[in-house]
């Protein structure tokens, strides 16, 4: 039996012991035994289109379940759940009107188009050309032709789910004009990972054209038990890896966690040890440059381990061995055993299944272990103060009630107190952390303003067409960057600004803990869950701010070689930098109000609580109570004492 399965017993046993019991509050230990089983082991794998998610889902699950190189404008989630009875079964959950018109809505606002529905942006998308567009926004438009083109076909099933076959399954996301409808697929099947509790979700690409999908990511980053990011070996770090990686390492941060397991796919296309010895060590580099401490970095063949697994499956398995020939550049490769298992350890896959096991078994056993005793300290200390409540009641006298009533009018007056002086104590220290973040949040675009100004001002948009049109397209792709690094900012803000809130609100309650004066009643720590959606706070960069600049080129070679680019940006910067604070200023700001708002509510149910129980416990003084109910509770604490030593 997993720690993670005893532990579940023990929370069975401990609520066994209290069941029935006054003033225990039970709902700690409910919220405990939902977690442990309803928790299963996901595995989120990110990646840009075309690193080879699918393939290594592929590999891992240990046949060709999911379509390769799906079109990268209509990437699903797609959910791989164990399955039961050997069989596979899929289900297919279209997008919704609303989430249509969110990724529609945005393509045009990026495309400079407009529509006033869905059904007027079918109208204007059966007529563009994606030859009139730059080159950076041709998928935007082949995404909306491809929604005109499947509209006669799907305009039912928008917002509808079905059941599929995976032949099925394969042929839809092969045609764009249908596939650009899915919202989610999710998969059951067997398989030796699924069979130990894994889920595995293949999330959209990192290099994603909708906005919609930044948020579905980040929801994975944070809840995912562990993360593997797939690169391709021939191009291993892209400006879309970089800040899906900024990202996470953001949230690694706030968690005190690092589940990040990196795969560089398609090893065997190096042509030397050294030369793969060099793109790994750049890759980690690249990674630690972006807050990753301890990179986990796997080389992998995903394609040369599922033909190894499907040939040990099956040695006649032709599509398999076409595979394994192509991948080994060996016409003449015969499947023996000896033959698979050495392609199997040469494909990698091996070693980052165990690693990634061996995490996630260890992450849930500890987190098993030490919810169990949290749980077992809070019942605890519910039962030791219902003892010392039925004691009292028992056997004081008059005079020892009186001491009690008195002390409990005592404890009344210092939680008015405290709950009244919430927005003059509480609020302030955490408002000027915020505005510290925000302060640093700030400087970190300011430090990553020269890579973004060059990427967007790159040599290459200047060796052909009208210079003032580059111009103003380099602009509005420095805009866009900008706008996605100050929503990677307050996304972490978000993170840092819960954090700090349910710090702030522990802090109080240790402060009222401090010289408690009725044991009775205890002083529990404060519940704050701020879960910040910040779905809605797409952040759109003025590209105009960099027009008036616009005269520092003069020609290609003035600018690149003769110091108009550094002019440009140098003369730009103040004006840059005077918009990012402001969006800081405002998104920031409303992000922090809804720290501080949720601080103030979790302490003034805190306090509510606290007074509610004081005012059960001054109504109990005065009723009879049974000897046998002192008794019960003496064994139920020895009981709860003994879980520590017995362990889990």
């Amino acid at each position: 039996m997993h720690e993670r399965d005893e532990a579940l017993v023990r929370l069975r046993e401990m609520g066994a012991l209290v069941e029935g019991l006054q003033g225990v509050d039970l709902r700690p230990l409910k919220r405990a035994i939902e977690r442990l089983e309803q928790k299963a082991t996901t595995i989120a794998v990110f990646g840009a289109f075309s690193a080879g998610k699918s393939s290594l889902l592929n590999a891992l699950l240990g046949r060709p379940l999911l379509a390769v190189s799906p079109q990268p404008t209509t990437a699903a989630i797609t959910s791989i759940h164990p399955g039961g009875g050997g069989g596979t079964s899929v289900r297919i959950t279209a997008k919704s009107r609303d989430e249509l018109w969110q990724d529609v809505r945005a393509l045009l606002d990026a495309l400079l188009l407009n529509a006033s529905d869905l059904e007027g942006a079918i109208r204007l998308a059966s007529g563009l050309s994606p030859a009139k567009f730059p080159i950076h926004l041709r998928r935007h438009v082949r995404f909306l032709k491809a929604l005109a083109e499947g509209y006669p076909d799907m305009a039912p099933r928008i917002g509808s789910q079905w059941e599929a076959s995976l032949e099925e399954l394969r042929d839809f996301s092969a045609d764009e004009k249908r596939a650009a409808y899915v919202s989610q697929v999710d998969v059951r099947a067997d398989s030796p990972l699924g069979r130990r509790g894994f889920i595995f979700v293949d999330t959209p690409g990192v290099d994603s054209i909708h906005r919609r999908h930044t948020n579905v990511a980040f929801h994975y980053m944070r809840e995912a038990d562990a993360i593997v990011f797939v690169m391709y070996y021939t191009h291993a770090f892209s400006q879309a890896d970089r800040e899906f990686l900024l990202q996470l390492s953001g949230v690694q941060d706030v968690a005190g966690t690092n589940k990040l397991f990196s795969v560089v796919n398609a090893v065997d296309l190096a042509e030397s040890r050294e030369e793969l010895d060099a793109v790994l060590d750049r890759v980690k580099q690249d990674e630690r440059r972006l807050g990753v401490r301890e990179p986990r970095l796997y080389p992998v063949s995903a394609q040369l381990a599922l033909a190894a697994r499907m040939l040990a499956a099956d040695p006649q398995d032709d599509a398999a061995l076409e595979i394994a020939r192509a991948r080994l550049g060996r016409s003449d490769f015969a499947p023996t055993a000896d033959a698979v298992a050495e392609m199997e350890r040469q494909a990698g896959l091996a070693l980052l299944e165990a690693d990634l096991a061996d995490f996630c078994t260890r992450e849930a056993d500890r987190l098993a272990v030490d919810l169990v005793e949290r749980t077992r300290q809070t019942l605890l200390r519910d039962v030791e103060a219902a003892l010392e409540k039925v004691s009292l009641a028992i056997s004081a006298d008059e005079t020892a009630r009186e001491k009690q009533r008195a002390e409990i009018a005592r404890a009344h007056r210092l939680v008015d107190e405290a709950a009244q002086s919430v927005q003059v104590r509480a609020v302030p220290p955490v408002q000027r952390e915020l505005q510290e973040l925000l302060f640093h949040a700030g400087e970190r675009v300011r430090f990553a303003y020269r890579d973004m100004f060059r990427e967007a001002f790159h040599p290459g948009r200047f060796r052909m067409g009208n210079a003032q049109d580059k111009l103003r397209e380099a602009a509005r792709e420095f805009a866009d960057a900008v706008g996605r690094r100050l929503e990677i900012e307050l996304r972490t803000f978000a993170l840092r600004a819960e954090q700090l809130a349910s710090k702030a609100a522990a802090q109080d309650a240790a402060r009222l803990a401090d010289g408690w004066p009725v044991q009775a009643v205890p002083v529990r720590e404060p519940d704050v869950s701020l879960q910040f959606d910040t779905a809605d706070e797409v952040i759109t960069f003025d590209d105009g701010v960099l027009a008036p600049h616009f005269r520092h080129f003069r020609s290609a070679k003035q600018f690149f070689e003769e110091g108009g680019q550094t002019a440009m940006m140098d003369a730009a910067m103040p004006a840059v930098m005077e918009q990012v604070k402001g969006k800081l200023d405002e998104v920031g700001g409303r992000l922090a109000e809804r720290a501080k708002v949720a601080l103030v509510d979790a302490l003034s149910a805190f306090y509510g609580d606290l007074a509610a129980s004081l005012e059960t416990l001054a109504a109990d003084l005065e009723r009879p109570v049974d000897p046998a109910e002192r008794d019960r509770l003496v064994a139920v604490r020895a009981s709860l004492q003994s879980v520590e030593g017995r362990g889990v």
